[in-house]
């Protein structure tokens, strides 16, 4: 294992995320100097980082890694990268080393669990920061990165060890291009939905704020009642529509830009799949809600119910009220969407819902060859069928994503929380959706709860969010080995 590469790729993306810093640090300026300091002892320490890291790789090339120091290098990325971000808002005395580390964490790998009261009191740099640290993460630095400098043959190790899917096909020759587009097409959704909220009467702040979140997926808001804040229904829409398309695969925005026709967006099985998911259970959400007398009126019922699933179908986690209080048919419903998730390719976490459609069709196939022996009945996407490598890789996933989620669910009740708690937390943190239920909904937060929860919600964040295999395969002796 030659570490000085790892070092030098770490160097690149946790520079990438201290220059960032420099948005909030002009924002602070501009608004009077209210959290500068902060901001400015972030930046100050993020270099001083990058700059021991580029030491410490230097004479070295990134473009000559090989597969196991690509996969520890995006690792690592992501560790340090959430460390730095959460550094404000240890300098700010907003929060402690461990709870600005969580924080850190949530907010870059755009979870959107928070361990912060009275949001509503910090400076509005940081909170524009704690919007902005997740429109990084929701790309992925590594992405950006690739975007940004051209990593040869290690680029398509790299750009496999972060990017969410069974599935990682070029769009373009160089895998450059690839990721240059995903972010032209992530800048250009943003740009959009700014826009759109500054027309419905929201000011640049909380244009940006939202926006940055919801294009990430990410939950976060600078107000404590979140997306609750703004009355009326135009914002709830505009935000719901935004995140449907964060949550869908990325791929698909480029094939309407090359013309390729709309027969095979129509063909689209893992959209068609997504869309068909997303209107069932927003469906039964609305009649549920309205049934048990939540909502007083069809037309509120329908706008929550919607919303509220695309919220967790997406893993962004936004609430516009307290839905631990709503019938426990529709907690169950929401639970079952955070297991799920958005489309590979995406903004979102979860399973994928191209990952669920594998195995589900798989099953189907397995139907049939108990019923015909002889038969050869492969599994089929669409008019496709799937290679085996791909399939067992699901199965693979979907396995390694309840043993994580039933070991943190146990090691959660050793340490004294409920079963409700527990459940949801572990599947809000691993799915990078935010908010669960009990003493993790969405009015409670994550501030209660013991410092040894906390660390493990930290490594089920990062598990998610590198999808369990860049994570844990560090932890194994054979990726050692030399």
């Amino acid at each position: 294992m030659n570490f000085r590469p790892v070092a030098r790729f770490i160097a690149t993306t946790t520079a990438a995320v201290t220059v960032a810093i420099l948005f909030p640090i002009v924002w602070s300026a501009l608004e009077g100097g209210a959290g500068l300091r902060a901001m400015s002892l972030s930046f100050a320490s993020g270099t001083v980082l990058c700059a021991a890291l580029y030491y410490a790789g230097r004479d070295s090339s990134c473009s000559m890694m090989t597969a196991r120091e690509a996969i520890l290098s995006v690792a690592c990325s992501w560790a340090t990268a959430s460390a730095v971000v959460g550094l404000p808002y240890f300098y700010s005395g907003t929060a402690g080393f461990l709870d600005a580390i969580f924080e850190g964490v949530s907010g870059f790998t755009t979870t959107g669990a928070t361990v912060l009261r009275d949001i509503e009191s910090m400076p509005r740099g940081i909170l524009l920061w704690r919007s902005f640290s997740q429109w990084l993460g929701g790309i992925g630095v590594v992405v950006l990165t690739l975007a940004i400098f051209p990593m040869s043959a290690a680029g398509m190790q790299l750009y496999k060890a972060e990017v969410s899917g069974p599935i990682h096909e070029r769009l373009t020759p160089r895998i450059q291009q690839t990721a240059a587009f995903l972010c032209k097409t992530y800048l250009a959704l943003t740009t959009a939905e700014i826009f759109l909220l500054s027309l419905g009467g929201l000011d640049i702040f909380d244009s940006l704020t939202l926006s940055f979140s919801t294009l990430a997926t990410g939950g976060f808001s600078p107000y404590s009642d979140n997306v609750g804040h703004f009355t009326g229904n135009y914002v709830k829409w505009i935000t719901a529509i935004f995140l449907f398309l964060s949550a869908a695969n990325l791929t698909f925005f480029h094939t309407l830009v090359t013309n390729k026709g709309g027969t095979r967006l129509k063909e689209n099985p893992e959209l068609r799949f997504y869309i068909g998911v997303l209107i069932s259970f927003g469906v039964a959400a609305s009649i549920l809600l309205y049934r048990d007398g939540i909502f007083d009126s069809p037309l509120k019922s329908v706008t929550e119910g919607f919303f509220h699933t695309v919220s967790m179908l997406s893993t962004c986690g936004f609430f516009t009220t307290d839905y631990n209080v709503w019938p426990a048919s529709v907690r169950f419903l929401m639970l079952t969407l955070m297991f799920c998730g958005g489309c590979a390719i995406s903004t979102a976490g979860g399973i994928t819902c191209v990952r669920v459609l594998i195995i589900l069709k798989h099953i189907t196939a397995e139907f049939s060859r108990r019923i015909h022996p002889r038969a050869i009945v492969p599994t089929r996407i669409g008019s496709k069928p799937v290679d085996a490598g791909v399939v067992a890789s699901c199965f693979a996933f979907f396995a390694a994503y309840m043993g994580i989620f039933a070991v943190g669910f146990v090691l959660l009740t050793l340490f004294g929380l409920d079963m409700t708690t527990a459940i949801s937390g572990v599947a809000a943190t691993l799915g990078n959706v935010g908010p669960g239920f009990g003493m993790a909904g969405p009015t409670e937060g994550y501030s209660s709860l013991p410092d040894a929860v906390k660390c493990v919600y930290i490594f089920l964040m990062l598990c998610g969010r590198l999808e369990i295999f860049t994570l844990m395969v560090i932890f194994t002796p054979r990726f050692w080995r030399i």
